[in-house]
């Protein structure tokens, strides 16, 4: 059996090379459901691949004594898919890392590239926990920098059953909202049978409906209201070459920017504030004048003050 490293190893500089595909293995706590990673779902990683080669190196160790791979990797399953589909040696960040470093290491970067659904976030979770990498959920919010209850929320819905993630295409399309309202209704037992029943139904269908869908559906079998709490998953805005830059989160009332905290200065982010602010106040700017520009009709004069009088009510309310 090949040998890793153990968590009192010391952590040393590291080196990238490139190293053949099939020599890599990937780590048997990195977060991706790598069934679900198909030349489908890899479709922009294997154009970038194709056009501009591997630009953001993987993270890995190196394995002794294993006769048929040289290197594990911490994160990286895409990469690796998309070296190993177009017959490419994989650009490999080598390091000697502990367990918990591994994790660190991995959160830090998956949450800059294409968001980890909540459901694969929680499997990770539950495994370091088992593993003894982590010995409680207070440990991993410390570790990672995140509350105890997002913690809890994402452990929560590894508790969904195979019945009922097999009603979607794939469970890593489950909100953590959408999962949450079904772990609950699957422990209630007076809703239990009705969901089952239903996530039984729809994985039978033949072309099966998009996430939301099934969600709606499923909420509506137990006669709940079916609207849903959360949009389905965030968008990631990338650059020219494919590498993610940041997300655009859309909530109920309003739009959050999610920025990689790991390469934000306080200079970037004023930057950013800024060029922010500019583009709103221009927009507000837009809108002042062209209410100030349309043409006002009533049938009186004291309507009219009364119509501009309005309109700039709701201006100021919508900017404050």
């Amino acid at each position: 059996m090949a040998k890793k490293q153990m968590d009192s190893a010391p952590r040393s500089v590291a080196t990238a090379r490139l190293v053949s595909a099939s020599r890599c293995r990937m780590w048997a706590l990195h977060d991706r459901l790598e069934h679900h990673i198909t030349a489908e779902a890899c479709a922009a990683e294997i154009e970038s691949f194709s056009g501009h080669g591997q630009l953001v190196p993987v993270l890995g160790r190196p394995l002794t004594g294993d006769p048929e791979f040289d290197v594990e990797l911490i994160y990286g399953a895409r990469r690796l898919y998309v070296a190993r589909h177009l017959d490419m040696p994989l650009l490999v960040e080598l390091r000697e890392l502990s367990d918990r470093d591994a994790v660190i290491a991995m959160d830090i970067e998956n949450r800059q590239r294409v968001d980890v659904s909540p459901y694969e976030r929680g499997l990770s979770y539950a495994r370091w926990l088992d593993s003894g990498v982590f010995g409680s959920q207070d440990e991993i919010a410390e570790a990672l920098k995140v509350s105890t209850s997002q913690v809890s929320r994402l452990l929560k819905l590894v508790r969904l059953p195979e019945v009922v993630t097999a009603a979607f295409a794939s469970p890593i399309d489950i909100c953590e909202g959408w999962g949450l309202d079904l772990v609950d209704a699957f422990e209630d037992p007076q809703r239990s049978k009705a969901l089952v029943r239903k996530a039984r139904a729809l994985a039978a269908v033949v072309g099966r409906p998009q996430a939301l869908e099934v969600y709606r559906r499923l909420i509506a079998a137990l006669g709940g209201d079916d609207k849903p709490k959360s949009l389905s998953r965030d968008e990631v805005v990338k650059d020219s070459g494919g590498i993610p830059l940041f997300r655009v989160r859309h909530q109920i009332h309003s739009v959050a920017l999610v920025l990689p905290s790991q390469a934000m200065s306080p200079d970037l982010l004023k930057n950013i504030c800024d060029a922010v602010s500019g583009v709103l106040q221009a927009a507000i700017s837009q809108v002042i004048e062209e209410v100030r520009k349309a043409p006002v009709r009533s049938n009186g004069g004291a309507a009219r003050s009364g119509s501009r009088s309005s309109k700039s009510g709701e201006l100021e309310g919508a900017r404050s």
